[in-house]
């Protein structure tokens, strides 16, 4: 085999590993993902956080090793836009997990704004507005004020199993749309992967030694002296 042909293998074979390299760590990303929304409080309950960061961080770490290893400036900007699009894939799936449920067992109830507070979130300014049952029973939650004030009514849908947050509105229609968009993210997450995979092998072929001197090129039909 000559050596173009053994290079445009290497480069090829170092393209089909990227793929399911890519695919692994999609999968991953939707198994933390499926993972959190099946415990009470998703994220925010510790051990997940901390679990699904340990593995996040190591998945990335092996994708690092594998890919690489002989990183180029040139490839900086595709693998930023890899660990962003596995990091908008398992958004995606979040959210339409999250549809999902509560299109199936999401709970219509009728809520009253029982006061208004600042969002506890660090980098929101927002004012929520604090719901309880009509019965003024049971606490449901926060939601972004609006137009919302006190003693307001609305109706709110609610996760019997706790696992998402209370959300305004009936039920909400499952978002196909969701997959598909997650599905397109996760395809060119591949094929940045692959291309990646591709400038790994390049970057692997044997390169000519500096100062290599060649034999002079004999003119047809000289003879040595």
């Amino acid at each position: 085999m000559s050596t173009d042909a053994r290079g445009w293998a290497a480069r090829l074979s170092w393209t089909a590993l990227a793929v399911p390299v890519s695919a692994a760590l999609t999968a991953l990303g939707f198994g933390l993902v499926y993972g959190a929304a099946q415990t009470p409080v998703g994220w925010r309950n510790t051990m997940v956080l901390g679990f699904g960061g340990i593995v996040a961080l190591g998945a990335l770490a092996g994708l690092a090793f594998v890919l690489y290893d002989l990183r180029d400036e040139s490839n900086a900007v595709r693998e930023i836009a890899v660990a962003v699009c596995l990091a908008l894939t398992m958004l995606g799936c979040w959210s339409a997990l999250k549809y999902e449920v509560l299109h199936e067992r999401g709970r219509a109830v009728r809520a009253v704004v029982t006061a208004l507070e600042p969002s506890s979130g660090v980098y929101d300014a927002s004012t929520e507005a604090v719901l309880v049952d009509a019965a003024h029973r049971r606490p449901l939650g926060a939601i972004g004020a609006g137009h919302l004030a006190v003693g307001s009514e609305l109706t709110v849908t609610v996760d019997p199993r706790g696992r998402y947050g209370v959300s305004a509105g009936p039920p909400p229609a499952p978002r196909r749309w969701l997959w598909k968009v997650t599905a397109l993210i996760a395809t060119l997450q591949a094929l940045l992967t692959a291309s990646l995979g591709f400038s790994v092998a390049k970057e692997r072929e044997p390169r000519p030694r500096r100062g290599a001197s060649h034999p002079p090129v004999r003119p047809v039909g000289d003879s040595p002296h």
